[in-house]
């Protein structure tokens, strides 16, 4: 369902809210929307209260602020922890949401039962970095037509674009939808973000997915990051998958994830 929320940092927000029980908030990366955890809320609609929104600056919620920055999407995030339920939640954040996700967590820690992360780290690593000041030169030359199909290669596996092409396609489509000048802004905000200060901090237990293929948050990268939480950590590395594993692997995704939350439940060790 949508509806639209108030918040004290623009104006209302477009907010996908479906499901029941405690609250999960999913946070998308870059470029992408609320469209990417569709899939996961009708999975999970029974035992959890899934909210997802367009980050402030992006898609539907385009003109709900001046311009894209990561701390609006904090402060996004914060009020609807907030607003959710007197219950802790769940934060899920892919690839930039995951910074987003530390930072929210960082500023309402008694109310976040735990954390998952897919694909994502507390900040971008240098190459990454590198190759999006890159993508930005490229757009401001060229636009966006044409970025969606030269990004591919670096988002999906080596089988999910020889298999699913018509995935792949509907997806650089929409990638190359975005507005010129927010996705360049957020594209900066990106590269000079970091959470990494932050990860010491983290008092929940914690879930990290990502592809064996993943250029932006490599399984080596993720194991690296996890080693400095200080609290109960799983991992999990999805064979096949790069960086959209909700697209290339959603049922396997949708398992681990509800394994992951029944044991939070029910106090259960998590196992895979």
């Amino acid at each position: 369902m949508r509806k639209l929320v108030d918040w004290q940092g623009g104006g209302p927000l477009l907010v996908e809210d479906d499901g029941t029980g405690n609250g999960m908030i999913c946070l998308h990366g870059l470029g992408g929307g609320s469209y990417f955890f569709s899939g996961l809320s009708k999975a999970i609609r029974s035992s959890r209260r899934v909210v997802s929104f367009d980050m402030p600056g992006t898609g539907f919620n385009e003109g709900c602020v001046d311009t894209f920055s990561i701390d609006a999407c904090v402060n996004a995030t914060v009020e609807l922890i907030d607003q959710i339920s007197p219950d802790s939640v769940t934060l899920l954040g892919h690839s930039m949401g995951t910074i987003v996700a530390l930072k929210a967590y960082a500023m309402r820690p008694e109310k976040v039962h735990a954390l998952i992360f897919l694909g994502g780290l507390p900040e971008p690593v240098r190459a990454i970095r590198e190759k999006l000041n890159g993508r930005i030169e490229k757009i401001s030359k060229l636009g966006m037509q044409g970025i969606g199909e030269e990004a591919m290669s670096g988002i999906f596996a080596a089988k999910t674009l020889s298999e699913k092409g018509q995935l792949v396609g509907a997806y650089q489509r929409l990638l190359e939808l975005n507005t010129e000048a927010i996705y360049i802004e957020s594209i900066r905000e990106l590269v000079n973000a970091s959470a990494s200060e932050l990860v010491g901090t983290v008092e929940v237990p914690c879930l990290a997915i990502t592809g064996e293929e993943d250029r932006y948050a490599s399984p080596f990268d993720v194991e690296s990051f996890l080693k400095f939480i200080p609290h109960e950590t799983n991992m999990g590395v999805f064979e096949n998958c790069g960086h959209m594993i909700f697209y290339e692997a959603p049922n396997r995704l949708y398992d681990r994830v509800i394994n992951f939350i029944q044991a939070l439940d029910s106090d259960w060790d998590y196992t895979y």
